[in-house]
């Protein structure tokens, strides 16, 4: 079964009475990449939420992405300045789906599937989380940054190349063609 993570509707689990930066460890940061130019004063802080080490259900995770999304959206609103937000962690076994994806690229039955499946607004194709994997999710708005998706993205990755090997050792790079980051085994 596929259920449909709609951000409008999601809410806080019912178990859940705090936002994560009430029960995850925050940080404040800076990420500059240098391959991409930045005044000092464009700088933009960055609010961490550091739970790599925490095992969080896809729902709950999204449902504090919409959250901070939604407090964002009134600050906005109030014109005020806001923060960056990375929310590191891992999910139980799950699959998601892009929006646009399809599930040819399931190698299951969608009926009796191995772990729960989620369709959500992303793009790209089939993605599965699981403990051992580290999910970095970024929350930001681009008309502080640049509005172009293709240096978005690139810079995307530049960050969690730099933060994998920062924080915990791990050397990631890109490939040619693709879209993400990724750590090669021997």
């Amino acid at each position: 079964m596929i259920l449909w993570v709609n951000p409008i509707l999601s809410s806080f689990p019912p178990h859940l009475t705090q936002s994560p930066s009430k029960s995850a460890q925050i940080s404040h940061c800076c990420l500059a990449d240098s391959t991409v130019p930045v005044s000092p004063s464009l700088k933009r802080r960055c609010d961490l939420y550091d739970l790599h080490k925490e095992l969080v259900p896809y729902t709950e995770a999204w449902s504090w992405q919409n959250a901070i999304v939604k407090e964002k959206k009134a600050l906005i609103e109030k014109n005020e300045d806001l923060t960056d937000s990375l929310i590191i962690l891992q999910h139980h076994p799950v699959y998601t789906l892009g929006a646009g994806s399809s599930e040819k690229y399931l190698n299951f039955d969608v009926k009796n599937a191995p772990f729960d499946l989620y369709r959500t607004e992303r793009g790209g194709e089939v993605t599965y989380h699981g403990p051992g994997q580290i999910v970095m999710y970024p929350i930001m708005n681009l008309r502080y940054h640049k509005m172009d998706l293709h240096w978005y993205l690139r810079a995307l990755e530049e960050v969690v190349i730099r933060a994998l090997h920062s924080a915990f050792g791990i050397e990631a790079s890109r490939v040619e063609g693709l879209t993400g980051v990724w750590v090669m085994r021997n």
